[in-house]
């Protein structure tokens, strides 16, 4: 170790976490990770929840709006249905300008609001946690016997 002095004043400068990864051993073998399974009131409302969501992911093509799906996106006609309303390659720029918005929105309630959407909201975290987690866990067990 040596010391050095920064912006922010002396301190002890180190650069062996720069040596190897974190997930990986000093012989170079994987250091595996097994996440905990997550127990209490709070996630059996989030068990909840993800039930809805994974309905209404699943259940929007097969909503209809104006006898439209309420989502479709079909590449190889290049037309594409959004709540109904129909977008064609010309109306792009429209909804280039939709997302845009939408983006920024969401951008914006997650500066706010970050922590609830990842964790109760977002879609990655949905499919992650209440989908593949739970088949994961249902084949190789809980965490303690994934280990051994």
């Amino acid at each position: 170790m040596e010391t050095g002095i920064d912006d922010i004043g002396p301190q002890k400068v180190s650069d062996s976490f720069r040596d190897r990864h974190s997930n990986v051993t000093d012989k170079g073998k994987r250091k595996w990770i097994y996440a905990l399974q997550p127990k209490g009131q709070l996630y059996k409302y989030r068990n909840y929840l993800s039930f809805l969501y994974l309905g209404l992911f699943f259940a929007l093509p097969f909503i209809k709006i104006s006898g439209l799906p309420a989502i479709q996106l079909n590449f190889t006609e290049a037309k594409f249905i959004l709540f109904g309303k129909i977008f064609w390659p010309d109306d792009f720029f429209i909804f280039a300008i939709a997302m845009i918005a939408f983006i920024v929105f969401i951008a914006l309630f997650t500066v706010i609001y970050g922590r609830v959407f990842c964790g109760w909201m977002c879609p990655q975290t949905i499919f992650m946690e209440f989908v593949f987690r739970k088949i994961e866990w249902w084949i190789e067990g809980p965490p303690n016997k994934q280990k051994n």
